[in-house]
């Protein structure tokens, strides 16, 4: 297994540094709210519940929603096939404050359904959606924080909206709210809050959830790696068994940033390292050991 040497961590707080000074298309921090109100009505909201319950009994509060008349020809523009013509329209009900609008108009720009694809225009307007409490919207501008896509990285901020979105019932908020407690992001690392949040996500239909809520129940299951730099870290393409890996749960650690993990993990991995170099010193121990009792001839050195 290779170790970050110093040289490479400095290239790596380099291209952090780069990273962090890069422009950047937040106009300020988002504010963590709850809705409330009509649009927590309409969202179907009931807080304590743990999940949402929009349908047919909530669509009236829906109706009070600022522009909503503007709103749903859009959405009967968008079942007609005409895309580009319903964005147009949805744009004119999120710019007068229509929070469901606003996120809407996000998720066309993050897929570049009916407008030109673009993150930055998606991030104003999930921020617009969320300064109103809006889960599904708190949830996508957490993630820009977490990762660092056009905003610098945050994870203080990205655990608040996660636990705003999670706590309002968004099944997808609370899966990341499980992540955030997985893997320490902006939270103390704690894996039995993460199954909590993973079940509630799985108990709403989110399958990675339900997997993650099973898995973690298993006190000796790695919590596994954020993304495939980070495993690359600790793992490389070697089939790795320290045992140092069963587990290894940096419990109560918060992690502020995506560099402190680096730090947390290059650790771990110089362990690893040290755990496996014993196990096999011992091995071939062992092996000697067992040649010079069967006064074998060709045992080799002795393990030093």
């Amino acid at each position: 297994m290779r170790r970050l040497v110093r040289g490479e961590l400095a290239v790596l707080f380099v291209l952090l540094a780069v990273a962090m000074d890069s422009p950047s298309f937040a106009a300020g921090p988002v504010p963590v709210v709850m809705a409330s109100g009509v649009l927590q009505k309409c969202l179907g909201i009931e807080p304590g519940s743990g999940k949402m319950m929009r349908g047919v009994a909530t669509r009236r509060y829906c109706e009070q929603l600022p522009a909503n008349d503007i709103y749903s020809q859009a959405g009967a523009r968008f079942q007609s096939g005409d895309h580009a013509g319903a964005a147009k329209i949805v744009v004119r009900a999120a710019e007068a404050g229509n929070a469901v609008a606003q996120v809407r108009l996000a998720l066309l720009y993050d897929q570049g359904d009916g407008v030109p694809q673009s993150a930055k225009a998606a991030f104003a307007w999930y921020s617009r959606a969320a300064a109103q409490g809006e889960p599904e919207s708190q949830n996508q501008v957490g993630l820009f924080y977490e990762l660092g896509e056009g905003v610098p990285e945050n994870w203080d901020l990205a655990a608040r909206l996660f636990q705003a979105s999670a706590q309002q019932g968004w099944m997808n908020g609370q899966f990341s709210l499980g992540r955030a407690y997985q893997f320490g992001i902006g939270v103390p690392q704690n894996r039995q809050l993460a199954v909590g949040w993973f079940a509630k996500a799985g108990a709403q239909g989110n399958a990675k959830g339900d997997y993650w809520a099973k898995w973690l129940r298993d006190s000796t299951n790695n919590i596994g790696f954020r993304n495939d730099y980070e495993h690359n870290i600790v793992i490389g393409g070697k089939l790795r068994f320290s045992v140092k890996l069963m587990g290894g749960d940096p419990y109560g650690i918060t992690f502020h940033n995506s560099a402190r993990r680096v730090l947390w993990l290059a650790g771990q991995s110089q362990a690893v390292d040290r755990d496996e170099a014993e196990v096999f010193r011992m091995m071939r121990q062992m092996a000697y050991d067992d040649c010079t009792r069967a006064g074998r001839d060709n045992c080799g050195l002795r393990s030093q």
